[in-house]
């Protein structure tokens, strides 16, 4: 009785330490609706608990929703029975989602799986939040992720930014209530509340280096200092402002040295760059081939380096490609470019003896060129003109229009290629292979290499002149419209 008593009183603890969190980081106040992501694992078991305790007197409402990404078989399915089954007890509505990564990576991987889960369902909780009318997605990430992210970072030679670890707050939807709680005290509240969860046999595994970094590396750094989880927690917060502090310095540098026009392509004013401290110029770089690029990240610093070393210091005509932007010196000008002379390692196909780009990043708002058939493609925020209605007042082949919210703003243009598919708009959702659809139209296999396709991290978003995929498009309740209009004829025809 004493134990329970004592596990009881250790509960109430943690949902004091939570709501200070919450109010000391301002990540949500009464009456909002929040949507927590839960795996079913014991971090977002409690945080889901906790939310749920905490409801009634926030006048909170508390939804959940689960991500299925299939990958471990019946383990996963039973995850999600799991799921379901604690928050009906619970009395919180779930909405369990698949996001299959076989269509989400297609058949090349450039990227760990991990990322790809990772941006696969971000994209999904952001849609079913936008669903449900979520004000908030609460993550169940504790201290001890924390110090992991902080340590695998140390290790790969981060700077500031990823020593800063992950952010309390993501605007504008994602929040981490759980970030100054070690997982010790979750457990225990699990324990007290006779909560069950489930365990991912994949955090076992040392083929990743969190597990390894958990396993491994935290338990030796214990030994030195039993609260070394606290310490790397504080050093993050610290980091943190720091870097916020040198992101508001690096902005205003940019402002002073750079314009951007119509094209997407921004110049810097090399002399005024190098007026700058090293940090702020690598800053500056850093910012500006990111937003070129579209990349959800920016480069790394030994890509920075590179570039600072190789055109900044260079001499004038030298260039370079970083993350799929292309920068090059003019005597005294820096520009950086989405160019259709960007080249996706792998991706090239190769006519005759001329190789020809088949991957172009692109940027939004931007105007790429598709080199394979001379056409234009825009892409921007918001609708379409007017003008790209047919008579009839539905939106051409010409012009497509998707949702924001179910995809990750990174994009590209490419060739086709085998094993693609996607969800044609006005076949009622079925998945039809890429390879299927251009034999029900009898394209030449040639043509089909020549057609563009827009493509996002989750899939493939329109066959450029053809249908757009069902799952991205923009619906009477988007708020975050992204058109794509193709401009011109292709050179030749398509068929």
């Amino acid at each position: 009785m004493t134990q329970q008593l004592q596990l009881e009183k250790g509960s109430a603890r943690l949902l004091r330490r939570v709501l200070a969190t919450v109010r000391a980081r301002r990540l949500f106040g009464p009456g909002e609706h929040l949507l927590v992501a839960i795996s079913g694992g014991p971090d977002s078991v409690a945080l889901l608990s906790l939310l749920a305790t905490l409801a009634p007197s926030w006048c909170l409402t508390v939804s959940a929703v689960h991500v299925n990404h299939g990958l471990r078989g019946a383990e996963s399915e039973e995850d999600a029975c799991f799921v379901r089954g604690l928050c009906d007890r619970l009395g919180v509505p779930v909405v369990c989602e698949r996001a299959d990564l076989i269509h989400a990576a297609g058949v090349r991987r450039r990227r760990s799986l991990q990322e790809e889960a990772r941006e696969a369902r971000y994209a999904v909780l952001s849609r079913v939040a936008r669903t449900v009318g979520a004000d908030k997605i609460a993550l169940g990430h504790t201290a001890d992720d924390q110090a992991e992210t902080l340590l695998m970072w140390m290790l790969r030679g981060s700077g500031t930014k990823g020593l800063a670890g992950m952010p309390p707050a993501r605007e504008p939807l994602f929040i981490r209530p759980l970030l100054d709680i070690p997982r010790s005290e979750l457990l225990a509240h699990l324990e007290a509340r006779g909560l069950e969860f489930r365990q991912d046999s994949s955090n076992t595994k040392p083929i990743y280096l969190r597990n390894r970094v958990r396993q491994e590396l935290l338990p030796v750094l214990r030994r030195f200092n039993p609260g070394i989880v606290g310490v790397l927690r504080r050093q993050a917060d610290i980091l943190r402002e720091e870097d916020r502090y040198l992101e508001e310095l690096a902005a205003g540098s940019l402002l002073r040295c750079s314009r951007e026009d119509t094209s997407g392509e921004v110049v810097l004013d090399r002399d005024a760059l190098l007026a700058q401290p090293l940090a702020l110029q690598r800053r500056v770089l850093r910012a500006v081939i990111r937003r070129v690029s579209g990349a959800v990240r920016g480069p790394a610093f030994r890509a920075v380096t590179d570039v600072l070393e190789r055109v900044v210091h260079g001499r004038s005509g030298s260039g370079i490609t970083v993350q799929g932007a292309r920068v090059t010196r003019d005597y005294h000008r820096l520009r950086v470019q989405p160019r259709c002379s960007q080249m996706d390692p792998g991706r090239v196909l190769v006519e005759g003896q001329q190789e020809v780009t088949t991957s172009l990043v692109v940027p939004v708002p931007s105007v790429v060129r598709w080199p394979l058939t001379d056409q234009r493609i825009r892409v921007q925020y918001g609708p379409p003109v007017p003008a790209d209605r047919d008579v009839a007042g539905k939106r051409s082949r010409h012009t497509a229009v998707f949702d924001a919210d179910r995809f990750t703003m990174a994009l590209r243009v490419r060739s086709w290629e085998p094993g693609d598919a996607f969800h044609p708009a006005g076949m009622q959702g079925h998945r039809k292979k890429l390879q299927d659809y251009f034999s029900d139209l009898k394209l030449p296999r040639a043509a089909r290499r020549r057609i563009p396709l827009l493509v996002a991290p989750e899939g493939i978003l329109w066959v450029v002149g053809h249908r757009a995929d069902q799952r991205f498009c923009a619906t009477p309740c988007t708020t975050r419209p992204v058109s794509a209009e193709l401009l011109d004829q292709p050179r030749g025809g398509q068929g």
